[in-house]
């Protein structure tokens, strides 16, 4: 699924589902992965579909996100001056557990579509830890 993303280091993936006589299993993060070179942040999200959106850059921090449940739409937009793919923006809506990076300097956001949402988020740095994170409105950043 990684193959023609138009943001410079994005990462989308489904997440395997295991089946087991009454357990379900969510394999959302292996070290294989190389997603994160560090840990600082996990947390669990439900959003809603009637909260307001918006976008976050992280100034260090990689972000993961793993859609557990529900229906969202993913949102990135490139504001790192020294990308290939600078200005370049990206959406998917996915109904299917799923797994998302958000690297630093990328704006990222999410909205629940209908219902509510349920996701994991890990990060390696928490928040607030460096100058330069910022909130930024879901739409307008052109």
């Amino acid at each position: 699924m990684n193959e023609a993303l138009p943001i410079h280091d994005l990462f989308i993936r489904q997440i395997p589902i295991k089946q087991e006589e009454s357990t379900t299993r969510w394999t959302a993060l292996q070290d294989g992965d190389h997603l994160l070179r560090r840990f600082g942040l996990a947390e669990v999200v439900r959003a809603e579909s009637n909260h307001q959106p918006s976008l976050q850059v992280r100034s260090v921090a990689d972000e993961v996100w793993a859609l557990i449940e529900g229906q969202v739409e993913f949102r990135w937009h490139d504001l790192r001056k020294d990308s290939p793919t600078h200005g370049e923006e990206h959406r998917t809506t996915c109904n299917n557990p799923t797994l998302v990076l958000a690297p630093f300097g990328v704006a990222f956001g999410f909205r629940a579509l209908e219902g509510s949402a349920l996701l994991l988020r890990l990060a390696s740095h928490a928040e607030g830890t460096h100058d330069g994170d910022q909130r930024l409105p879901w739409e307008g950043l052109g």
